[in-house]
């Protein structure tokens, strides 16, 4: 129960930035890189480790990719039942990924940060996957990411769906 009004608090906050994200940058771009600025904070202690994540990442790097966890990392998807744990600990994480790129079914995503503050990272993703008639799929996610003594330890996904 305590962590399921902790996320909706920084759910709200992640909406809040969107909101304002949306109604203050429009289509100028000088408004858009003082917002991101505002909010993202380049000085953060993790942007550096985010940064690094990435590009491992995009590699398909499985051991690159899983230095930037915690040892106790844990990520969650929000569903309509509440917080349910899908992963946990980097054995799970390793495993997880090396079935992700070792299918080729991934084919890369766009990421919309939309801010860094303190611990906190919230991001919009949009993953694309190889589909069996050949074809593309995307699946857009809210993120929140918290980050503890250095490594991403905790992660919050929720999928919108269309109704």
């Amino acid at each position: 129960m305590k962590t399921t009004i902790r996320f909706a608090a920084v759910l709200l906050g992640a909406t809040l930035l969107a909101v304002f994200a949306s109604e203050s940058t429009g289509n100028d771009e000088d408004g858009f890189e003082k917002l991101y600025g505002q909010f993202y904070e380049h000085d953060n202690p993790y942007a550096e480790i985010i940064s690094r994540s990435e590009e491992n990442f995009e590699e398909l790097n499985v051991e690159g990719a899983i230095l930037s966890l915690d040892d106790d990392f844990t990520m969650y998807e929000i569903t309509e039942e509440g917080a349910e744990e899908r992963v946990r600990g980097i054995e799970q994480v390793r495993e997880a990924l090396s079935g992700v790129f070792g299918s080729g079914t991934w084919r890369g995503a766009n990421v919309y940060k939309w801010g860094l503050t303190d611990n906190t990272l919230v991001q919009i993703e949009e993953d694309f996957y190889r589909t069996e008639d050949g074809g593309t799929r995307a699946v857009k996610s809210l993120v929140v990411v918290e980050y503890r003594d250095g490594k991403r330890w905790r992660e919050w996904r929720f999928k919108p769906q269309d109704r």
